[in-house]
């Protein structure tokens, strides 16, 4: 049995996505075959994302710039661990880049009237 290699993602490689949120492009990293995998989000000052909740557990690293989720205030270097089904919103209180690790595919959105 053969052992599986690394698999690089390059930075020129990434293909960034708007999402239906102003000010937040997307970008998976890796997908996981069984759902979840790695992405990185990127905010303009002042973007948000609504109230939200996941199936499974969701990590937040900050990469650059300072975020607000839920109550939480997360600066470049921060880690955040988000249980499944814990309520929260993120606003980038400066530009900002995070990496998500998330453990299932799924969101729940909290607020009426917010798009997926």
């Amino acid at each position: 049995m053969s052992t599986p290699a690394p698999i690089l993602t390059a930075s020129a490689d990434w293909h960034w996505s708007p999402t239906p949120y102003p000010g937040v492009d997307f970008t998976w990293l890796r997908r996981n075959p069984d759902g979840g995998g790695s992405a990185l989000l990127k905010l303009a000052k002042g973007a948000k994302l609504p109230l939200h909740q996941h199936p499974g557990t969701e990590q937040v690293f900050v990469t650059a710039g300072r975020l607000k989720v839920g109550e939480h205030v997360l600066n470049k270097g921060d880690h955040l661990f988000i249980d499944a089904h814990v309520p929260h919103a993120v606003e980038a209180l400066q530009s900002a880049v995070y990496l998500t690790l998330s453990e299932n595919d799924g969101v729940e959105l909290l607020e009426p009237g917010q798009a997926v």
